[in-house]
């Protein structure tokens, strides 16, 4: 067997995804600056608070700020604080569009806790975010160097915000080495993220504890990135850990992330994750495997019926470390089928997996629609199909059923050959 690109280009979507809801996370916290500067001063010139904002979101992410508009309180007793247009360049010499821009950033806060060192705050609100993470055709990219210019400390103050809201938002992700097209884009985003709370000092001051968090996107993904998707992405996640300790990888825990993206209904759970690592248990719910492959762009070359192409039960605990996604102790029913085992998705696919039970000659009788099929026609083994797969492993079949025979204790043996090797003996 074959290396192939594709399969080198499916290894890049876990990085995208884990990037992209990085960059996500980031921009909900990068307001935190501007709280503080807003709650310790009244704004009588917006010119030195924007400054002062600017300034403090610069130590904060190495990058320069520009806020324009004026900043405007309104309402009483709850003071409405709104700070119109701004944007977080790109590294200096990175051209194109900045990687984040919003049109206005609105932040209540009760009159009478407004100079207090924890003050009673309401919904934060960003409108009109746009985020536009991108690697050029050198590999360079514009949002892995942010960071601190310095370390302020931690925090002195806890804080609690009811609320934060995305609306309107736009993410976009492009790798000019693969594509100009985005790889990933979301749409139309909308986002709210309930109960954030920090704590004071180097420990719990480095933690943020989210009650929940709700988003709901158009999602389109380009066939550069090996799966073209085109639909609308709903998630909630439940009980969030965010953590930040000093001199070390930032890391997330949540209890449970529940996804519907079209026919696709699938949640998980007890997820830990860091930039280099992550691991979680995957359940999806039963859905007809055709509507899965339309999910996906795919023309299915079969009708799901209620007794055939019928995905009854996925789960697997997954994990993600140097660059490779791996499925252990994973369990699919397809039908009357059950398939279990391990598989690795590096370069060669690693798997060792067990089948119970495949009737072939239903199943090509089905692809083949009624047309063309002849059940006297000897049953042909796809050799050359797999043969330009990179697989490496072994498939073991408790019975296969084709043409009234039955063919017990098979295995399949797939070795990898590096492209122009001769084949294994």
């Amino acid at each position: 067997m074959t290396e192939s690109e594709p399969s080198r280009t499916a290894a890049r979507r876990l990085p995208t995804i884990v990037m992209v809801g990085g960059l996500i996370a980031l921009t909900l916290f990068l307001f935190l600056p501007l709280v503080t500067v807003l709650l310790r001063q009244p704004i009588v010139n917006s010119d030195p608070v924007r400054a002062e904002i600017a300034e403090m979101m610069k130590r904060l992410t190495g990058r320069e700020v520009v806020i324009t508009g004026d900043i405007v309180i309104d309402e009483f007793p709850w003071i409405t604080v709104i700070v119109g247009p701004g944007t977080l360049s790109n590294p200096e010499g990175f051209d194109g569009p900045p990687l984040i821009s919003w049109q206005r950033i609105t932040l209540k806060v009760h009159y009478s806790t407004l100079y207090e060192p924890e003050p009673l705050l309401g919904p934060v609100i960003v409108e009109g975010l746009v985020a536009e993470p991108r690697t050029d055709r050198a590999g360079r990219d514009n949002f892995s160097d942010i960071g601190p210019l310095e370390d302020t400390g931690p925090p002195e103050a806890a804080l609690a915000i009811p609320r934060i809201e995305l609306r309107d938002a736009v993410v976009r992700y492009t790798d000019e080495s693969i594509s100009d097209v985005p790889l990933l884009a979301l749409e139309n985003m909308q986002l709210t993220v309930g109960k954030v709370s920090r704590g004071v000092g180097p420990v719990d001051g480095r933690r943020f504890d989210i009650a929940s968090i709700e988003f709901e996107s158009g999602l389109r993904t380009s066939r550069s990135l090996g799966l073209h998707v085109d639909s609308t992405l709903k998630t909630r996640l439940t009980t969030v850990d965010l953590s930040t300790p000093e001199n070390a990888d930032a890391s997330v825990q949540v209890d449970e992330v529940m996804l519907r993206l079209g026919a696709l209904h699938a949640s998980l759970k007890n997820i830990v994750a860091s930039p280099k690592a992550a691991q979680s248990t995957l359940e999806i719910q039963p859905v007809a495997i055709d509507a899965l492959m339309r999910l996906a762009g795919i023309d299915p070359p079969f009708r799901s019926r209620p007794d055939l192409f019928q995905l009854k039960q996925l789960s697997a605990e997954l994990a993600y470390a140097d660059g490779i996604l791996s499925a252990d102790k994973f369990m699919v029913r397809v039908d009357d089928s059950r398939v279990s085992g391990n598989v690795r998705l590096e370069d060669p696919v690693r798997l060792a997996v067990d089948v119970d039970q495949i009737d072939f000659e239903r199943y090509a009788a089905a692809v083949a629609g009624g047309g063309g099929y002849d059940p006297d026609a000897p049953l042909v083994f796809p050799g050359k199909l797999l043969q330009g797969l990179p697989l490496d492993g072994r498939i073991r079949f408790g019975k296969i059923s084709a043409r009234g025979a039955n063919l017990v204790g098979v295995s399949l043996r797939m070795e990898s050959t590096p492209a122009g090797a001769p084949a294994p003996r």
